[in-house]
């Protein structure tokens, strides 16, 4: 149903892929606007969030990657990609929920120019760039929401803790920065002004 509807809505062939008895999708964008790995069953779990947050308790994760990135299964970064949001799904079902401004470390990186960036988690947050994926999805049992999960720097991550998801979504917004893993980018927030407000 899922991999259905972003089919649909991209108006592209989703691949699916089988890795270590789960399946993720991947949409290879058009236009350079990257490759989109995603959880396709995730929603299944209904996740017990606070009920202010109900509307939110079914979701599917993404990791919005560079075109450029090696989607070859034998590749070591596209499995940890793959292990990483499968683990990441692992733990969210397991009685656990998250909700945007969560954030999950970043660990076991195989070397390479992305491991060198220095990036310290991955936030979840609403889709930026994919703003299709801002729509619920409609299935069976309710709503589905596609949340992005975006490697972030230690700064900004302390800024999210000191200043809140919505000041550290301004200055991405402020900064051009979006869901897109971008090996090139250096952090939005500078470290002066992290705590001023």
């Amino acid at each position: 149903m899922r991999v259905d509807s972003i089919e649909q809505l991209f108006n592209i062939e989703v691949t699916r892929i089988p890795w270590k008895e789960v399946e993720l999708g991947l949409l290879s964008l058009k236009e350079g606007r990257g490759q989109m790995l995603f959880t396709t069953n995730l929603s299944d779990y209904t996740m017990p969030v606070p009920e202010k947050y109900k509307e939110f308790e079914r979701i599917e994760l993404y990791f919005l990657l560079p075109e450029y990135w090696n989607s070859d299964m034998n590749d070591p970064l596209f499995q940890w990609a793959m292990d990483t949001l499968v683990s990441i799904k692992a733990y969210l079902t397991q009685g656990r929920w998250a909700i945007n401004g969560h954030t999950f470390s970043l660990k076991d990186l195989p070397e390479s120019r992305f491991k060198a960036t220095g990036f310290e988690a991955l936030l979840l947050t609403e889709p930026i760039s994919l703003v299709a994926l801002n729509q619920a999805i409609d299935s069976a049992n309710g709503p589905v929401y596609f949340k992005a999960l975006t490697p972030i720097f230690k700064r900004e991550k302390d800024f999210k803790v000191a200043r809140g998801i919505q000041k550290l979504m301004g200055k991405f917004l402020d900064k051009g920065v979006n869901e897109k893993w971008d090996e090139f980018r250096i952090s939005a927030v500078k470290s002066r002004i992290l705590f001023w407000k």
